[in-house]
């Protein structure tokens, strides 16, 4: 229950911290942004070439490059999500990506599937989950961000285990009512979402992280930096920290989205199944969660970009010896590093990101990097389909993404926390 004070501002309950209550809210958001709007659309790439009689690298392509819009509008939506807060995009958003999936089913053609995937699905999705719910959490979060963002992207976790339930839908009552339920989901599990979703603990007379003392964080916190530092959009865009940074990001989303829209053909190219293929995001949903969380708690205590280092080491030599798998089991023992890194890098970046630029203008700032991610999550499963429909192999791909990992790595140890004093 939520009082008024004297003083106009809402106060909520003492016993329990308002962020927690953000981050479940967040997690869900996540789970059901990512599930449906990522992984789960793998599961739909046969299924939709057979119907429009198109190749699976068309589909590919097209669940791609759809995404553009990401890179169009992320600048935009960024301030919007800072000016008007979270809640607000989320109203706007989550009705926009829930009519794009009713649409999507009703789809004659290749071409009205591509509008309403566009225009309602990644819109939509863009607008009421990624960056209002990130903006909530690295705002009600200082101190234990890294855990924080931990939680909230064992969403990303769950989201992968919605695969074979999607697949098995898919098989029993087909791809079209497959998206109307995921449209009918998506309003009544992501409005009361919104409606939980709050801008900064200070518009409420709180703190971040449930601080009752005067200072959020202390001088000997070795995390300070995280309240030190302020900047502005257009201050942060100067700086060598962040565009190392935003490269170093972009490359690993364009790997990991690659990875995930080409594993369904990737399986059956080596011999397996759909059922085999949706297993394997099961696998990563469950390896990824205590991987991401362990990752995320050591951030808090280690250096995160040392962290992060770290994991893009392990993808790269991951992603290499799955350009050796000859079969699915040996593409199975390379796929296990890879998921506990995987979930780490999901979340590290986030609380990283706002450790670096500031929590004001997190939205923002995370926008004006939206479009570099966007170019590389396009281009990433592009590449990899057409080496696939060049050689009839993903071998030169993932070979290509294991050098692209170490490169990430390289950058991401050369984004360097900026002194406050350059902070203008």
């Amino acid at each position: 229950m939520i009082e008024n004070t004297s003083s106009g501002k809402k106060k909520f309950p003492k016993n329990i911290f308002y962020g927690w209550w953000i981050i479940l809210a967040g997690l869900v958001g996540m789970t059901l942004g990512v599930g449906f709007n990522f992984h789960a659309l793998n599961a739909f790439i046969i299924p939709i070439s057979d119907t429009f009689n198109v190749s699976i690298a068309v589909v590919a392509t097209v669940l791609s490059v759809a995404r553009i819009e990401t890179a169009l509008i992320g600048p935009l939506e960024g301030y919007l999500v800072d000016r008007f807060g979270p809640r607000t995009m989320m109203f706007i958003g989550i009705p926009i990506m829930s009519l794009g999936f009713f649409l999507i089913s009703f789809a004659p053609n290749i071409t009205i599937f591509i509008i309403c995937f566009l225009l309602g699905v990644v819109l939509g999705s863009s607008l009421g989950l990624g960056n209002p719910i990130s903006t909530s959490v690295a705002n009600w979060w200082v101190k234990k961000r890294g855990r924080a963002f931990g939680i909230l992207w064992l969403g990303t976790s769950l989201a992968s285990m919605i695969v074979p339930l999607v697949n098995m839908f898919i098989e029993s009552f087909g791809w079209r009512n497959a998206f109307r339920l995921m449209g009918f989901l998506v309003l009544i599990v992501g409005i009361p979402i919104a409606c939980v979703m709050r801008h900064r603990p200070e518009q409420y007379g709180m703190l971040p992280d449930g601080d009752t003392s005067s200072h959020t964080l202390s001088k000997e916190d070795n995390s300070s930096i995280k309240d030190e530092v302020s900047f502005t959009m257009m201050q942060a865009i100067r700086l060598k920290t962040f565009w190392a940074f935003a490269f170093s990001v972009s490359i690993r989303i364009g790997i990991t989205t690659a990875v995930a829209i080409n594993s369904f053909p990737l399986v059956v190219s080596l011999g397996g199944t759909a059922t085999q293929a949706s297993m394997l995001f099961l696998l990563q949903g469950v390896l990824s969660a205590p991987g991401r969380l362990f990752l995320s708690w050591a951030g808090d205590n280690i250096n995160k970009r040392y962290i992060m280092a770290s994991s893009l080491l392990v993808m790269t030599i991951s992603l290499f010896f799955m350009s050796r798998a000859d079969s699915f089991t040996f593409l199975v023992f390379c796929w296990i590093p890879y998921a506990v890194v995987w979930g780490g890098l999901s979340s590290l970046p986030q609380s990283l990101r706002a450790d670096l630029f500031g929590r004001k203008n997190f939205g923002s700032i995370q926008g004006a990097m939206s479009p570099l991610h966007s170019i590389f999550s396009v281009a990433g499963p592009i590449f990899a389909a057409a080496i696939y429909d060049s050689t009839q192999s993903y071998s030169g791909a993932f070979i290509t993404f294991s050098g692209l990992a170490l490169i990430s790595m390289i950058l991401i140890l050369i984004a360097k926390p900026v002194n406050n004093e350059l902070n203008s």
